[in-house]
């Protein structure tokens, strides 16, 4: 079932408006996938389990194609319409649409595996990959939310967030945790250029 869910979000996001998205795009899902994977393997997690996530990983922007406010809510609807056609039962459905819930920010996972996805969804902020992704982040709340900030707006959002950002799983915790310590520090050297 993985190969056929990869192929139609693939379609959906590189057919959709996501394509247009600078972070919110194909690229970001196939990120959070592969985050997945790896925090499965990680964590041990076992196979039902690793196919829910893995489908909730996949569909879990795929609301934008239709809206920029609340996608999560209509991730869930494109989840079921296909998860359905598919024949895949309730409680699976359900387990998927937990997930893709608890993404929206602020995170609020209420279950284990709600937690994988959402620090397999903030897992950039643990790496050198922060730096980049938030650039093209930013490029997209100008353009798709108005919402235009000086660079030093930017640096001190950037460090309240992860300042206020918790991982959820013990993995999170224990090791994402800190590298997220090391972007803190680097983003608080970048505020004192400010001061100067």
């Amino acid at each position: 079932m993985i190969k056929s869910v990869a192929a139609y979000c693939t379609d959906l996001l590189t057919s959709s408006k996501c394509a247009a998205l600078p972070f919110h795009n194909v690229q970001h899902t196939k990120e959070v996938v592969q985050n997945v994977k790896y925090l499965c393997a990680a964590m041990d997690i076992n196979e039902h389990n690793t196919e829910v996530l893995l489908v909730a990983a996949w569909f879990h922007d795929t609301g934008f194609s239709k809206t920029y406010k609340g996608h999560e809510d209509e991730s869930k609807s494109i989840a079921t319409h296909f998860l359905k056609k598919e024949k895949v039962d309730k409680d699976f459905i359900d387990k998927v649409n937990n997930c893709i819930d608890a993404t929206k920010m602020p995170q609020c996972p209420t279950t284990a595996l709600a937690e994988v996805l959402c620090d397999a969804d903030i897992f950039h902020i643990s790496n050198s990959h922060f730096f980049y992704r938030k650039l093209l982040l930013r490029r997209e709340w100008e353009v798709y939310c108005d919402n235009k900030v000086t660079d030093l707006e930017w640096h001190k959002l950037n460090l309240e967030f992860l300042k206020k950002h918790h991982f959820r799983t013990d993995y999170g915790k224990d090791i994402l945790e800190q590298g997220k310590q090391e972007n803190i520090l680097k983003v608080e050297q970048i505020l004192r250029y400010y001061d100067c």
